[in-house]
Formats: structure tokens, C-alpha cells, sequence
């Protein structure tokens, strides 16, 4: 699908933009590759059988984006996202050992958003979007991890609002989870513009309420679903706002 930033006969402008947080500014897959290097090690993992942190991660990632999945489509709750996706990694290896999954699972959730990689090209568009318009933020993580990342980031001041499953009781991609941050927001839909890079439930989600969609696509996913602009870097959000 060819990215609408070149279209700028359908350029308007907005009073709100609503940022999803992982994959789209904050650094997920090497955050997360760094946080499984170094569990991996402190619970000495090769000694149950997996070979390498890579592998551990490799195992890890195809199953937490399985699992986000399922908690997208209200199929599983915030604790079975918790553990069941080091239990899947896990029994990649044949390793069943839920108390092994626990303590994975805390050791990620404690050192995971404390790391503060970003994505190329972030900070640098929120410096220019904050002088422009109000920046909000919209995510489906838990509302205590969250916080931790755009604190730890030096995120937090960038956005008026932060919305998540925990304050409205909704997640994307369903559209009281929009209409609860637009209204948190105190703005409209017309007035409002959605940033992220998933399909369902950013993109999707924001369509089901009224909001314009950037589909922020850096790996060149082919898109079935038309959103309003399409961009691979987060620097070409200039051409437009």
C-alpha cells in the first residue's frame, strides 16, 4: 500500500495525537531481547536444556505475540499474559516448570521497563509535534509498567493524558477504549489523530470511533486495511503535521 503522506490535498490539522507506546516510540523487540540475554543468564537456563538466549528469545517473542493476541480478543486475562507466555516458550525445549515460568515471568516484568531504548527518530518528533499540539498517549500494557517506561525514557513529559486497560476498563481495538481517552482527552474524534503500529488495534480500532489513523509500518507489512497515512519512519510524520 503507497503511504498518503505524499497525498497533501487531504491534509488537515489536528488537536490531539494519540501515540501507542510499544513498537511505535518505545523500543520493544531490543528491550526485550536484552531483558531475555539477561534472565537467561541470571536463572542459568542452559542448564534445563535451552541452548543459547537467542533461542530463549526467538521462543519468547513468537509467544508473547501469540499471547497479546489472545488478551486483544478478551480470550485470556492480564495474569494468564503474565505466565503463559514463558510457559509456551518454555515447552519449546520440552521444559515444563511453572515455577521456573514464574520467576522468569517476574524478573522480566521488573527489568523489561526499565530499559530505555527508544525507536529511531522518537524524541525528535515529539519535540516537534509538543510545540504544535497536545500529545497523548494509548496503550494496551498494564497501567503500572506503563508508567515505568515513559518515566524511565524521559516520556512521561511529552504527553497530557496516558490511557490504558487499567483506567478504562476497555482495550484497543474496541472503541470505548478510544472514546474513553478521547474523553479524557477532552476532544473530539474529528479533532483527534491515532499513531501505531498495529493494524487491529490501532489503526482498526481508531477507525470504529470516527479518528484518523497514521499506520506506522517500518517493516513494509503489506496492508489490507486503508488507513488514513502510512509511514515506515516516524521522522515522516512532518511532512503532514
Amino acid at each position: 500500500m503507497e503511504a498518503e503522506i505524499l497525498n497533501f490535498g487531504r491534509l488537515k490539522s489536528y488537536q490531539h495525537i494519540f501515540f501507542d507506546l510499544d513498537h511505535t516510540l518505545w523500543d520493544f523487540e531490543r528491550n526485550s531481547e536484552e531483558t531475555i540475554a539477561e534472565l537467561y543468564q541470571f536463572l542459568k537456563m542452559d542448564a534445563v536444556g535451552i541452548p543459547s538466549a537467542r533461542n530463549l528469545y526467538e521462543s519468547f517473542e513468537k509467544a508473547n505475540r501469540w499471547a497479546w493476541n489472545q488478551y486483544h480478543l478478551d480470550l485470556i486475562d492480564k495474569e494468564s499474559l503474565r505466565i503463559n507466555r514463558f510457559q509456551i516458550a518454555l515447552s519449546d525445549y520440552g521444559v515444563h516448570d511453572n515455577d521456573l515460568a514464574e520467576n522468569m515471568a517476574q524478573h522480566y516484568l521488573y527489568n523489561c521497563p526499565q530499559k530505555k531504548h527508544l525507536l529511531p527518530g522518537s524524541i525528535e518528533i515529539l519535540e516537534y509535534l509538543v510545540q504544535k499540539t497536545k500529545l497523548h498517549l494509548i496503550s494496551n500494557g498494564f497501567a503500572e509498567i506503563t508508567q515505568q517506561k515513559i518515566e524511565n525514557t524521559g516520556l512521561k513529559g511529552y504527553f497530557k493524558s496516558v490511557t490504558t486497560p487499567s483506567h478504562s476498563g476497555h482495550k484497543k481495538p474496541q472503541k470505548e477504549m478510544f472514546m474513553y481517552a478521547l474523553q479524557k482527552a477532552n476532544c473530539s474524534a474529528k479533532d483527534a489523530l491515532m499513531i501505531g503500529d498495529d493494524v487491529e488495534a490501532d489503526v482498526l480500532g481508531a477507525q470504529r470511533c470516527g479518528i484518523d489513523q497514521v499506520f506506522f509500518n517500518p517493516s513494509k507489512q503489506i496492508n489490507v486495511v486503508e488507513s488514513t497515512y502510512e509511514i515506515e519512519e516516524l521522522n515522516q510524520l512532518r511532512h503532514f503535521l
